[in-house]
This record gives structure tokens, C-alpha cells and sequence, in this order.
């Protein structure tokens, strides 16, 4: 695995735990350990995908915010990496 698909994959996993974090938090929105551990995951999500942003491109069309340039079709599709 190379280090596009290796930062992808974490950013996958991070944010996999921010979808279960969040349904756990539906149910249980008093939980303040759940709570600062979704703050945590945001945060470290934001984060990753910045930086693979940064190194390989835009993750979803739009997502550089370059607007002289549609460079969504300029890299590889994120879902073409692994």
C-alpha cells in the first residue's frame, strides 16, 4: 500500500468512527466522553483530509476551491486508490 492509499484508508477509518460515534450519540446525547471523542475525531478528520488535499487533490468535485481550474478530473478519483 502506498502512502496515497495509506492516508486515505486512515481518513476512511476516522471517519467510519465518526458515523458509529455519531449514532451512538443519537441515543446517548448526554455522554460527554462520547462527545469530546467525536470533537476528537473531527478535528483529526479535518485534519487528514487536508492533508491529502494538499499531496494528491480534491476529495470530492469542488473540494480544492480552486476556481480557475475544475481540478476534480485532474488526479485520480479518490475510490480509484485501493
Amino acid at each position: 500500500m502506498n502512502g496515497r492509499e495509506q492516508l486515505l484508508r486512515k481518513l476512511q477509518e476516522v471517519d467510519f468512527a465518526l458515523v458509529e460515534l455519531g449514532l451512538y450519540l443519537d441515543s446517548h446525547p448526554d455522554c460527554a466522553k462520547a462527545l469530546a471523542k467525536w470533537k476528537e475525531l473531527q478535528e483529526e478528520s479535518a485534519a487528514l483530509a487536508a492533508e491529502y488535499e494538499q499531496k494528491f487533490g480534491p476529495l470530492v468535485a469542488g473540494g480544492s476551491g480552486n476556481t480557475d481550474y475544475w481540478d476534480w478530473v485532474a488526479t485520480p478519483f479518490p475510490w480509484e486508490v485501493c
